[in-house]
């Protein structure tokens, strides 16, 4: 599997990194530090045969990125495991989703991942995962203390594997944790 993923302005990443260093610190679920999770918003998953036709394909979608701002007004969650800082899913979002499935459908041997399918895919941008029934809910209080709506402004789109993350390829500002 493969990821285009969008990455954040130093700011975002700072308020949305200090939410899921607390959900870790204060639920002892450590797996989105431990994995090295940074704050990002993934347009599509999609699986392809080589890395190589992987790599083709995100260099066919570079010429259709380009960097805005979009707004994150709420968290929301993927029961039972998952809790997420939702944004709001306006017509650059919906563009962008758009391009890129345009272009992967197209792929030979691309298979797109179903939960990514316009219009269906839902944006969100992870603060913890695989949290249990009761980490569920103290990361419920952090968020609720915690998480303010904020502009963002995608600064980089990324291609990656995970388990274990391996970044491939970045357009962009590229950044470190």
């Amino acid at each position: 599997m493969y990821l285009i993923t969008a990455y954040f302005d130093d700011n975002t990443n700072n308020k949305l990194q200090n939410i899921i260093d607390e959900i870790a610190t204060v639920s002892g679920n450590d797996f989105m530090i431990k994995n090295n999770v940074v704050p990002h918003l993934t347009i599509s998953a999609f699986d392809e045969k080589s890395t190589d036709k992987a790599i083709e394909l995100f260099d066919k979608i570079e010429d259709r990125l380009h960097y805005d701002e979009i707004l994150i007004p709420s968290v929301g969650v993927f029961l039972p495991y998952v809790i997420y800082a939702q944004p709001t899913k306006n017509q650059y979002l919906t563009e962008l989703s758009d391009d890129i499935y345009d272009v992967l459908r197209n792929g030979h041997d691309t298979i797109v991942n179903r939960y990514y399918i316009p219009p269906d895919w839902i944006p969100h941008i992870t603060l913890g995962k695989k949290l249990g029934s009761e980490q569920m809910q103290q990361a419920f209080m952090v968020v609720q203390a915690r998480f303010q709506p904020m502009n963002a402004h995608i600064t980089s789109f990324g291609l990656s594997k995970p388990n274990p993350l391996t970044n491939l390829i970045t357009f962009g500002k590229s950044f470190e944790k």
